[in-house]
């Protein structure tokens, strides 16, 4: 026999839009961080697969929030997360670090390509989640400057 007593519509959304308010930054957070992981430290290659894990593990659990619109935009931005982990592998087999622990002239331009599309994918995620959790206002981070550059 039911009561007719069950969860409420708006208790509902009220737990997806909390946990999408951790989800959503969680992404952001593990996606910058493989972003701005070095290739080299000093004469030693950086392995990316940890902070790529991490992204995919956020990445996953965010889709279950999601609908197609954000799940697309996650889409983009696990395929630049895994290009960037495989430019930084092909780099680490293909040479050796520059003066300083840099990717060596003939490697930047991957490199930075590889950076800037994950860049680009996070910030559809990023204005993606913004407009989906109602949040006004422009959306940015500071990229790293320098090396990498800022495009």
């Amino acid at each position: 026999m039911t009561t007719g007593i069950g969860p409420d519509d708006g208790a509902d959304r009220y737990v997806v839009v909390q946990r999408k308010s951790v989800l959503f930054p969680e992404v952001v957070a593990a996606s910058y961080r493989l972003h701005d992981l070095p290739i080299w430290n000093g004469r030693d290659a950086v392995d990316p697969a940890s902070l790529s894990a991490a992204v995919e593990d956020a990445v996953l659990r965010t889709a279950f929030f999601c609908g197609e619109e954000l799940n697309a935009t996650l889409d983009r931005l696990l395929a630049a997360a895994r290009a960037r982990v495989e430019i930084t592998r092909d780099i680490h087999a293909s040479s050796r670090p520059a003066f300083g622990g840099r990717v060596h002239e003939d490697f930047r331009v991957d490199d930075e390509s590889g950076r800037r599309e994950l860049r680009r994918a996070v910030t559809a995620f990023a204005d993606a989640a913004r407009a989906d959790l109602r949040i006004s206002g422009t959306w940015g981070v500071r990229w790293p400057v320098g090396e990498f550059g800022a495009s």
